[in-house]
C-alpha cells in the first residue's frame, strides 16, 4: 500500500474554470482519494451517489451552494458535502478535497 503522494506523481485534471492535481485514486486506496485545485468559475451542479466530500479552502474565497443553500467560504474553512446531495461552488479559491470512499466517475451525477 502506498502512504505518501507527491505533486510530481499527481494526475492533472480540469475544465473551464477548474485546474487541479489528483494526488490519489481508488487504485491507490479505495477508502479515500485526494486532490488540490484552483477554482476561477463555477464548478457546475453535481452530486455523487457514492462519495462524501470534504473541502478545505487553502486560499481565496467563494461560495458553495449545497442543497439550495448559499454558504460563503474563505481561507481555512472546511465544507462537508454528504453523498447524494446536489451542490456547486464558485469563486476564486484553492481547495483541497478528500473523497470518502475514493472517487469513482461512474457514481457522478450532473
Amino acid at each position: 500500500m502506498k502512504y505518501k503522494f507527491t505533486e510530481a506523481e499527481a494526475f492533472k485534471f480540469g475544465w473551464n474554470g477548474l485546474d487541479g492535481l489528483a494526488y490519489s485514486s481508488k487504485d491507490d486506496f479505495d477508502f479515500a482519494s485526494t486532490a488540490v485545485f484552483n477554482v476561477t468559475k463555477s464548478h457546475g451542479k453535481c452530486k455523487s451517489t457514492l462519495c462524501n466530500r470534504v473541502y478545505y479552502v487553502i486560499e481565496g474565497q467563494g461560495k458553495f451552494i449545497i442543497a439550495g443553500k448559499d454558504i460563503e467560504v474563505s481561507a481555512s474553512d472546511v465544507v462537508i458535502v454528504p453523498k447524494n446531495t446536489e451542490y456547486d461552488y464558485v469563486g476564486k479559491m484553492k481547495l483541497f478535497l478528500v473523497h470518502t470512499p475514493a472517487y469513482d466517475a461512474s457514481c457522478e451525477v450532473g
